[in-house]
């Protein structure tokens, strides 16, 4: 069993080190990166481990895998996406280490959360723009919809 628990370790470090190449050698989401090769090198490794082995302790290999990615994943998202955290970054990168409040407002409330967004609607059709605003397209009707079941099914009363 301890050798399934090594095995889940070794996959995960293969996978870290998979990442951190393919994070600067690619094009795509860095979320859809680290996402889906923990997949394919989870099955990969999985694969290597059943034609090598004559056995294979699969639940403590999948939890040492899963825990350990899981681990990376949450700490990527963190980093990833924390608008804190690219305000200190921000702070830092100043002269005295100081910004105006309104410069921080205008660039990650204003730029950074609502124009992107809104840009990433229309650009994937998911919303239109019209005369009276936007306004969801079929795709983003479909979307919406399946988002408000979700959320009703895990008692989401509000997000974002």
């Amino acid at each position: 069993m301890s050798g399934a628990f090594i095995l889940g370790t070794a996959g995960a470090l293969i996978w870290l080190a998979a990442v951190l190449v393919l994070l600067r050698v690619s094009k795509r989401s860095p979320a859809l990166i680290v996402v889906l090769s923990a997949a394919i090198v989870y099955l990969a490794v999985l694969l290597v481990a059943l034609a090598i082995f004559d056995r294979l302790a699969f639940w403590p290999f999948s939890a040492a895998y899963g825990f350990l990615t899981l681990c990376v994943l949450m700490a990527f998202g963190a980093l990833y996406k924390s608008v804190s955290l690219r305000m200190l970054g921000d702070l830092s990168k100043a002269a005295g280490w100081a910004l105006p409040e309104q410069e921080l407002l205008a660039r990650y409330i204003e730029e950074d959360s609502f124009g992107r967004r809104v840009a990433i609607l229309l650009q994937e059709g998911h919303a239109v723009r019209t005369p009276e605003g936007l306004v969801l397209s079929r795709k983003g009707q479909r979307i919406a919809a399946a988002i408000y079941r979700l959320q009703q099914a895990f008692a989401i009363r509000a997000s974002g």
